[in-house]
């Protein structure tokens, strides 16, 4: 498919739509777009001033990120998650999680490929992998919104390159088990395809 064909093919972001709803519906109560309230610590805003009057921070930078926040996520992985770097893993800085989501597509899939999501999906996954010539696959989750792994696996075919989780789950909320993910896993080590997984909400979650 042409590139101008793919992106007409791709569905108009809804928030705007909602948006205009909410505001024509005055006392209407968004449960929609999570966007904050407050804005940035103090201690960020206070090193403004030092990051502009460095004349390093306006040149090109390393392409995988810059070695003080590289350190510092290194250091996140392995005091919150337990996940340690070495020779086969590394970190790779993006301007946001839907960069490094496209990103990722781009480099595992080719035109036709097929892309496993879990539905309700976050609507800019199903994007980008329109946007790269692939074919979303929709798969529905169960009654709580959790993933059912036997309808996983029935949607894997030989054009399938990934499939993805995201927990907590956007738009759902829900938050999946470890022995799924680690079901998920290895569904996927056993076909052969990646898993992609979004953890963007990993601080979303309250108990255990």
């Amino acid at each position: 498919m042409h590139p101008s064909l793919r992106v007409q093919a791709i569905q108009t972001p809804i928030i705007p739509v909602v948006g205009d709803l909410i505001r024509s519906h005055p006392g209407t109560v968004s449960l929609g777009q999570g966007v904050v309230h407050y804005g940035p610590p103090r201690e960020a805003l206070d090193q403004l001033p030092h990051f502009l009057n460095n004349p390093h921070a306006h040149k090109y930078g390393p392409v995988v990120g810059i070695p003080p926040l590289l350190e510092a996520l290194e250091e996140k992985l392995s005091v919150d998650n337990g996940i340690r770097l070495c020779d086969r893993s590394a970190l790779v800085i993006t301007a946001g999680g839907n960069m490094a989501f496209y990103n990722a597509v781009l480099a595992i899939t080719d035109p036709g490929d097929e892309v496993v999501l879990p539905v309700p999906y976050y609507f800019n996954h199903e994007m980008a992998i329109t946007m790269a010539g692939g074919t979303p696959v929709l798969v529905p989750t169960d009654e709580q919104y959790q993933l059912r792994p036997d309808a996983l696996e029935a949607a894997i075919t030989p054009r399938t390159k990934a499939l993805v989780t995201v927990s907590p789950n956007n738009p759902t909320g829900a938050v999946y088990p470890e022995a799924t993910l680690r079901a998920v896993n290895a569904l996927c080590r056993e076909r052969g395809i990646y898993h992609l997984h979004d953890e963007a909400y990993e601080y979303f979650t309250y108990g255990d």
